[in-house]
């Protein structure tokens, strides 16, 4: 990400000047433009409802053309469209505006009808069969407002519920579960419920068995009194209609099946089987595993074990929709699959067995990735002003050892011109580093029971990583490795676990100059050389459908601590160096304990726009042998990704004020309060916009940091939240997005009480505006 402020950016003040100028222009053009002088352009519908019940959202969905879409009040698209002049073919611009804009939507008296039409039709869909529906039209300025006034009436209540079975044998299995009926007498006679219970009933007797039954074999007969409004309902289940090799038909019962045989094919090839299935065939190997057949050429790539448990289709067992559902999600997520297609058939001897059921064929078929892949990037870098290059070599294996153990190898390089100070110039950042890492799908030592494998899609987490970086001013290295559990609760929720994580942090080279800066400070006690030895468990939950437009929350809470199995070593070996602190191998190590809470609300509007709101709330506290946190443990605030008016690490702690501009990093802390809003909606092509608002701070835990105004006090931390807003441009190109926010300043608590309040203090100044570039969203 980049951040381009304050005194690097001279042209963000005419930027942030100039878009409300854009704007003005765009809709300072009539609305209706374009519309012809006998029409009207369709400003919108209200609806008037007698009855709470109704779900006047829902409704409001049946009402077509819809008018012109808005973005934050105004007819954004329409705006955009009038541009352009009446003459179609005038000029390239002309042409586009007309693209990428909306024309205008003219009213129509056959629209208003047929919309009542549909009002009435969704009502007694709902069970009120004879609503008043009155629609009414007031023209004002060339611009048509519609308004529907609705009384529903009495609704048809279900009096009585009556079950029907041509199939005996369904019976019991249906009636047993009639608690988890959707439709009980006395509810409405709504048909959208009706339908719901049929595929409802269809789910209930696939999970038994019942592999061909579906909810066409389900009907409905209802009977009613108008003056009562009663509905006596019954519910039909036909027989299973049954096709010979003649195509015959005939009925009978419906058949209840289990599993016979279950074959995986690991090296399925759509095209091969396509052409020829039984040459195919005929040209694999065979292995039975745990009961599975499994079929390949020449050497299983793929250990048929972890195959196996990722398996919930067992020969024997009953068919049930449910573990097929499971069978797909559990192999997909070994993520070495590019197909996995389960196939079902009956034996061309099928015969009914003695406990009344039929037998059904399997077939798994596994159609792997590319396990091996190597990426190569060279990009540009753009860190708070500082320009460089940056290139990275990433190789990847995703089965390495057959046992879809996903190998990931990197280097990276990394080269920055950096502004060192104010008056001393320019000097070089050169970094460079690698990391591996290895994910295994199951549980090492100590949990290895294959129950819980199939149930919470458990992984083990191997990394080494090491990290050289060289400022003008100090050079730092960071090896690290990394020992993880994770698992799935349940659809919505993941847990992680690392119950061994150390990191190795040295500085084994610093200048004169920023060692007399932080000698003697608070923030000298966090450029030490340090050992991290961290246990630590987060978290996760995500209740995002990806194929649902609905809003979704975040949580994510993360629990670390610190040297708690070191202080027992250094205590008994009674290894203390001159600064009265334990150290191992001739290093301090670190004691604390952290934790934070991020959560977001994620509101969806409609097809173009949503809002997100987070909240993120993080504190850590060191003690025993650590003074104050590690750097790399510490909050820090301001960035592309918090406070965007702020360059990153530039904001805090508390009302702190550098009385000498420094660019040395000096702006960490040990709390960390964030709040943030943002409003994003669609342009036009690639294009997205985005106002946002942040709030939030850093603040110091302990009294001894001698930084005037960065501890956290609970009688004044709240008049030291930093505010900002702004507005933004994104482009969405599907794998990723490219991000420009502007932020500006609002509330600068650094600056003395009574001025921190930019508007209507003073006007607006360059460093009140930051420019940042990013990749993806904020949050």
């Amino acid at each position: 990400m980049t951040s381009l402020g304050g005194r690097h950016n001279s042209g963000i003040h005419r930027i942030a000047l100039l878009l409300p100028v854009a704007a003005v222009l765009l809709f300072s053009c009539s609305s209706t433009k374009h519309v012809p002088d006998d029409r009207y352009l369709l400003q919108g519908y209200k609806l008037r409802l007698d009855n709470k019940m109704i779900d006047k959202k829902e409704l409001v969905t049946y009402v077509k053309p819809k008018p012109n879409k808005k973005i934050l009040g105004m007819r954004f698209y329409l705006g955009l469209y009038n541009l352009s002049t009446k003459d179609k073919d005038n000029g390239f611009f002309n042409r586009w505006f007309r693209k990428i804009g909306e024309e205008p939507v003219i009213y129509d008296q056959f629209d208003t009808e047929k919309n009542n039409k549909q009002i009435r039709l969704y009502l007694r869909n709902k069970g009120y069969y004879y609503p008043e529906v009155s629609d009414s039209v007031r023209f004002r300025k060339q611009k048509a407002h519609v308004g529907f006034d609705i009384t529903t009436g009495t609704p048809y209540i279900i009096n009585h519920i009556s079950y029907t079975f041509e199939d005996s044998t369904i019976r019991q299995l249906v009636l047993a579960d009639t608690a988890s009926s959707l439709i009980r007498s006395g509810s409405l006679f709504d048909t959208d419920l009706l339908q719901e219970e049929r595929a409802r009933i269809e789910s209930r007797l696939n999970q038994n068995g019942y592999f061909n039954f579906s909810k066409e074999y389900i009907y409905y007969r209802a009977d009613s009194l108008r003056l009562s409004r009663q509905v006596d309902l019954y519910i039909f289940f036909r027989n299973y209609i049954i096709r010979d090799p003649e195509e015959n038909y005939t009925e009978g019962p419906h058949r209840k099946y289990h599993i016979n045989k279950v074959s995986v094919y690991l090296d399925y090839d759509p095209k091969l089987a396509l052409v020829n299935i039984d040459d195919f065939v005929t040209g694999l190997t065979s292995t039975r595993y745990d009961g599975f057949d499994f079929l390949y050429t020449g050497d299983p790539k793929t250990n048929p074990a972890i195959v196996a448990q990722s398996i919930f289709i067992f020969p024997g067992e009953e068919y049930n929709i449910r573990n097929v559902q499971q069978t797909y999600k559990h192999l997909s997520s070994l993520r070495i699959f590019k197909l996995v297609n389960i196939e079902f058939s009956e034996p061309d001897s099928s015969s009914q067995y003695e406990n009344g059921t039929y037998p059904l064929d399997c077939n798994i078929q596994l159609a792997p990735l590319t396990l091996q892949n190597y990426t190569v990037e060279l990009t540009g870098t753009n860190s708070s002003g500082n320009f460089g290059v940056a290139g990275n070599l990433n190789y990847q294996h995703r089965n390495l050892f057959r046992g879809a153990e996903n190998f990931s190898f990197g280097i990276k390089g990394a080269i920055e011109t950096l502004k060192e100070s104010y008056d001393r110039g320019y000097g070089n950042m050169v970094e460079f580093g690698f990391e591996s890492r290895i994910t295994i799908p199951k549980f090492l030592l100590p949990f290895r029971h294959e129950s819980f494998i199939r149930k919470y899609r458990p992984k083990t987490n191997f990394s080494i990583a090491y990290n050289y970086q060289r400022r003008p001013d100090y050079t730092r290295t960071l090896a690290n490795t990394t020992f993880g559990y994770t698992w799935r609760g349940n659809v919505f929720n993941t847990h992680f676990v690392n119950p061994l994580e150390i990191n190795l942090v040295r500085l084994p080279h610093t200048t004169d100059d920023f060692w007399d800066y932080i000698r003697d400070t608070y923030l000298e006690h966090s450029f030490e050389d340090k050992l991290i030895q961290a246990v630590s468990y987060s978290f996760l939950f995500n209740n995002q459908d990806i194929q649902k437009m609905t809003d979704f929350f975040y949580l994510r809470y993360h629990a670390e601590s610190s040297g708690l199995l070191l202080s027992y070593a250094g205590m008994m070996g009674g290894n203390k160096n001159q600064n009265n602190r334990y150290q191992l191998l001739g290093t301090e190590f670190s004691q604390y304990i952290k934790s934070d809470l991020d959560f977001r609300y994620y509101r969806i509007i409609d097809q173009l726009s949503s809002m997100v709101f987070r909240v993120f709330a993080g504190a850590a506290w060191p003690y025993g042998n650590s003074i104050a946190m590690p750097f790399e443990k510490q909050y820090f605030s301001g960035g592309a990704n918090g406070l965007r008016a702020w360059q990153v690490r530039n904001l805090g702690p508390g009302s702190y004020l550098e009385t000498i501009p420094s660019s040395y990093p000096n702006k960490t802390a040990d709390i960390k309060l964030e709040g943030n809003f943002e409003y994003r909606f669609k342009l036009f092509w690639l294009l997205e916009g985005a106002i946002f608002a942040d709030a939030g701070n850093i603040w110091a835990i302990r009294p001894e940091d001698d930084r005037e105004g960065a501890l956290f006090q609970w009688d004044k931390f709240y008049r030291e939240i930093a505010v900002g807003t702004g507005f933004g441009a994104r482009m969405d190109f599907t794998y990723f997005i490219f991000r420009l926010d502007l932020g500006i300043k609002i509330k600068d608590p650094a600056m003395p009480v009574g001025q921190r309040w930019i508007p209507g203090t003073r006007g607006f100044m360059r460093d009140d505006f930051q420019l940042n570039l990013a990749i993806g969203y904020p949050f």
